[in-house]
């Protein structure tokens, strides 16, 4: 006889089953960790909020059709004054918006 066919022996699992494996905790973050996550996610919404709010405007203005930097390239001056590209980019600003919001109301500090 071997020690197999007599099944476990000691603090082993019961009838073979899974053995639970937990982490170890995560340190609690000190004081300039905590505000600097919290700088980030100001900027971070600070920047999707610009960002948004001036693709969301910008394609509906004068100056994103009479645009200098456009005006060697007829064809993609042509293209940027369709209505539905017009739309796609103010689309792009308003999924810009909804990233700021959801990160602000997503963000939660390691509890105490």
């Amino acid at each position: 006889m071997n020690s197999f066919d007599q099944g476990p022996v000691g603090g082993g699992p019961v009838d073979g089953g899974p053995v639970l494996v937990i982490p170890p905790p995560r340190p609690k973050p000190n004081k300039w960790e905590l505000w600097r996550n919290r700088l980030f996610l100001l900027e971070l919404i600070f920047v999707c909020f610009v960002v948004g709010i001036i693709l969301i405007i910008a394609p509906w203005t004068a100056y994103w059709t009479n645009n200098a930097l456009l005006s060697g390239f007829p064809r993609v001056q042509q293209f940027l004054a369709y209505d539905f590209v017009r739309g796609l980019i103010s689309g792009l600003g308003l999924a810009d918006l909804w990233l700021a919001v959801s990160e602000a109301v997503r963000y939660r500090e390691q509890p105490d």
